[in-house]
């Protein structure tokens, strides 16, 4: 009879074991029919590094082992492609991403628009810089991860330091600079969609002229993606490319050349820049929401975060990463007034479409 007792509350203890597990998984890692975080990002995300196997397999790698978990990343040419894909599986109904990785602070309008994110407040969110949330996205739909100026990067074997210094956008059409200009697709582009934002801000809220005057005057070469306007740089094909300010960095890190250098455009004695800031969120109607929240805090982490700045070439938005000393080689933060404060978020929503249905026109694309 003891025997029999004995069994019997073995047996209630391992349901009720296997009943918490479930529950756990459930709650916890939002299991349906499989345990699997899907994740939607850009292609050059955490690429550009000294190893990027390791990197990648230290984020999420690192997230699979730590949760038991299995991760799958689908990566996209561009965020905008990956945007317009989130928007059309939410619609539809037919979701197959949980988070996704690498909105900027203009494509964080559209999504929000669309209705295809879900706010959420990480518990690790002290971490991450406030008036970088606040410039961002203070509802929390997704959350800055990293920052960066938008900035020209040339090649000084072909652009004179004389021609480059003191830059405006005046100089593009006064000193043929224009003419070896390449610069990103607006529509496909979010690097090119921030230097529309960037160029458009600095005429209108600071020159008070028409933006729309720049592009005819200087119809500049226009690549799909920044891998594509890399490559023409690159090849020599042209000289001079929207790209990022911390670009001089990554060529002496990697090539201890200092070939490629940036700038921005200077007025009135100040230098004017446009910040992009990249965020990461939950895909609305996400089959494991509970699992990407764990995600979202892992991919803030300290721990996680200190490989931006050799792999991504942004600047952490975690502010307990130090920066590595490479960095001196960028456009420091603290020289640069930000043009984004003078063009609110509403102002971008009200006017987007509007603003690339008119670059398309000007530039016969």
């Amino acid at each position: 009879m003891r025997k029999e007792y004995i069994i019997v509350i073995a047996a209630i203890i391992l349901i009720a074991a296997m009943t918490t597990a479930y529950l756990y998984y459930m709650k916890y890692l939002g299991g349906e029919e499989e345990n699997e975080l899907v994740i939607y990002t850009y292609q050059s995300l955490l690429a550009w590094g000294p190893n990027p196997n390791k990197t990648w397999d230290k984020v999420f790698g690192g997230f699979e082992r730590t949760y038991g978990v299995k991760v799958r990343v689908v990566k996209f040419s561009d965020a905008g492609e990956m945007l317009a894909k989130i928007i059309e599986e939410v619609k539809s109904g037919r979701v197959e991403a949980d988070v996704v990785i690498g909105l900027d602070n203009i494509q964080i309008i559209k999504a929000k628009k669309e209705g295809v994110l879900e706010p959420y407040t990480p518990k690790n969110i002290d971490e991450i810089y406030d008036w970088l949330i606040q410039s961002y996205d203070p509802e929390h739909y997704a959350i800055p991860y990293d920052y960066g100026l938008i900035a020209f990067v040339y090649d000084t074997r072909y652009i004179n330091e004389s021609v480059i210094q003191d830059l405006t956008f005046e100089k593009f059409i006064n000193t043929g600079l224009g003419k070896t200009l390449v610069v990103e697709d607006p529509r496909t582009s979010s690097t090119g969609l921030s230097f529309l934002l960037y160029e458009i801000t600095v005429y209108e809220k600071y020159l008070g002229k028409d933006w729309r005057t720049w592009w005819e005057k200087v119809k500049p070469a226009i690549k799909k993606s920044w891998d594509d306007a890399f490559d023409a740089l690159y090849n020599g094909e042209y000289h001079i490319m929207v790209s990022y300010a911390t670009d001089p960095a990554y060529s002496v890190f990697f090539y201890n050349s200092t070939i490629y250098k940036a700038t921005i455009v200077k007025y009135h004695g100040k230098l004017l820049g446009w910040l992009q800031i990249e965020g990461i969120g939950i895909v609305k109607g996400a089959k494991h929401p509970e699992l990407a929240k764990k995600f979202i805090e892992w991919f803030l982490s300290k721990e996680v975060q200190e490989e931006i700045p050799l792999n991504n070439w942004m600047y952490p938005a975690n502010k307990y990463v130090e920066l590595p000393d490479v960095y001196k080689y960028a456009i420091a933060m603290n020289q640069v007034e930000v043009v984004n404060l003078k063009m609110p978020q509403e102002e971008i929503a009200e006017n987007l479409d509007k603003w690339i249905e008119e670059w398309t026109t000007i530039m016969g694309q």
